[in-house]
């Protein structure tokens, strides 16, 4: 049995452990990779699922799963705003918000332009700080859920992610001070640093057997990442499990920032 069959396995028992029955989810950047396999895993335990992705053609499959799916690009101001707005007028509210949604690059520092530079920064920061702000003012109310997406290159530097590294560190920093600011408005912010991943944003680094064996060797498990090893996670965080828990960097990355 694989890993990913003994968790289905798991969340198939008659009393599931976590459940999200009447709760509706927003994951931005929920096409494909960890995105999709977040939104999979909160479908499967009941929530009311809905994803952004830049082109809507690319989230056919939630429709099919039973899922919403929406056009947004979160470089945008307001395009994840809008999405909220829709949902808060449809269910009265939006019980979590998952910024997901991010991009990459293997531009060495030196040579990186402006627009690459402005690309990362308003997508990977910009984009994870105006859904906060949007979904704070949609729900300042009562309060909810704040899970951002950030990653083990925020707490550890890497070659050819200079910027990248930059703002997923922003993102932990202002997690940790939304927690704070919020708190007694009701919000819990936490982040997931995912380590190194088998999704498209990781491909350079398997077409080179070389660079895949020597990644291998700095990550205890030897093995890495699947995008449903984040879901786990993303799951205990949104529940009512991690109910005092708020200001948080839950790392899944195999051990590497254990070493």
């Amino acid at each position: 049995m694989t890993l990913t069959e003994l968790r289905r396995a798991i969340e198939s028992m008659s009393v599931p452990l976590i459940s999200f029955e009447n709760k509706t989810i927003l994951i931005t950047g929920a096409s494909r990779g960890i995105g999709r396999a977040i939104a999979e895993g909160f479908g499967r335990h009941g929530a009311t699922v809905y994803g952004t992705a830049r082109a809507e053609s690319s989230l056919d499959w939630m429709a099919a799963a039973g899922m919403h799916g929406r056009a947004a690009d979160v470089s945008q101001p307001g395009a994840v705003a809008a999405v909220i707005e829709e949902i808060v007028a449809r269910h009265g509210r939006l019980d979590c918000l998952l910024n997901n949604a991010g991009v990459a690059s293997n531009t060495p520092s030196g040579g990186m332009k402006e627009g690459e530079m402005d690309m990362i920064i308003n997508t990977n920061f910009k984009g994870v700080f105006r859904a906060c702000q949007a979904y704070y003012k949609a729900q300042r109310r009562s309060g909810g859920v704040i899970i951002n997406m950030a990653s083990v290159l925020g707490l550890v530097g890497a070659p050819l992610a200079g910027v990248y590294c930059g703002t997923k560190g922003a993102v932990i920093q202002t997690t940790r001070a939304l927690a704070v600011e919020w708190a007694s408005a009701g919000f819990r912010v936490n982040a997931i640093a995912p380590g190194f991943i088998d999704t498209d944003m990781t491909e350079m680094i398997k077409k080179r057997p070389a660079v895949r064996e020597k990644l291998l060797g700095q990550i205890p498990m030897n093995r890495m990442g699947q995008p449903e090893d984040i879901v786990g996670a993303a799951l205990y965080l949104a529940s009512d499990l991690s109910s005092y828990v708020t200001g948080h960097v839950l790392v899944v990355d195999g051990g590497v920032t254990a070493m």
